[in-house]
Order: C-alpha cells, then sequence, then structure tokens
C-alpha cells in the first residue's frame, strides 16, 4: 500500500494534463523553489482518519492530501482549466473533492497559487 501523496501523483503523472510541468510529493525541491517558469503541483498529507468501524477494528482509511498548485508566470494553458481537469481526474478515480481555498498570489514570485484538498477511502 502506498501513501495516498504516492497514489495521487501516479494518477497525475499518468493523465499527462497540459499545462503541468511537474509534480512532487512532500516538499518541493531547493533546486525548483525559484523556477517560476513552469506550473508545478505540491502534494501534501493533510490526514488520515479511520474508517468503517466493526469488531473493536476499522476497515478502512480515509486519507486527505492537500494540492497546491503554483501556475508559471505565463501559464501554456488558462489556470482554472488545469484546475478542472484534476477536478476530473481525481473525481472519475473516486476520490471525494473538499474544501477549495481559491487562487492567491504570491507576493514573494508574483505566481498565482491555488490550494485544495482530496481524499479516498483505502480498504485495508
Amino acid at each position: 500500500m502506498a501513501l495516498a501523496v504516492i497514489d495521487a501523483k501516479n494518477l497525475i503523472d499518468s493523465a499527462h494534463i497540459d499545462g503541468i510541468d511537474n509534480v512532487y510529493t512532500t516538499n518541493i525541491p531547493s533546486e525548483v523553489v525559484e523556477n517560476t517558469d513552469q506550473t508545478i503541483v505540491l502534494l501534501t498529507d493533510a490526514n488520515t482518519n479511520l474508517d468503517i468501524p466493526g469488531n473493536n477494528d476499522f476497515g478502512a482509511l480515509r486519507r486527505m492530501i492537500e494540492v497546491q498548485i503554483f501556475y508559471s508566470l505565463h501559464p501554456k494553458r488558462d489556470p482554472e482549466e488545469i484546475d478542472i481537469a484534476l477536478y476530473r481526474l481525481f473525481k472519475h478515480h473516486d476520490w471525494d473533492i473538499g474544501e477549495n481555498r481559491g487562487h492567491t498570489y504570491d507576493p514573494d514570485t508574483e505566481q498565482l497559487t491555488s490550494t485544495f484538498y482530496v481524499s479516498d477511502l483505502k480498504l485495508v
């Protein structure tokens, strides 16, 4: 069983979404942090809860991850189209779409960013 962020990264990588240049888990490598020429997705664990209780045990993990998108200063594709492609990808693969924090600007890099949460139910 892989971590939720690894499952999500594999899903995004396999979809080859136009406009996403790289996907990272847990943190962005230091040599990439200042790069504003690429649209980068960062996946981090948000929480894990026990689910499907029974017989003094549990049968599943409800795994939530945070999806942060750092858009290129000159994106190849409209940021909202990238958002929608990710929402559909997760939804079509049985992930639940949670809270969406909307778009904000990073004052240091002047990049548009977006943050939302997705979760899945992993039977154990």
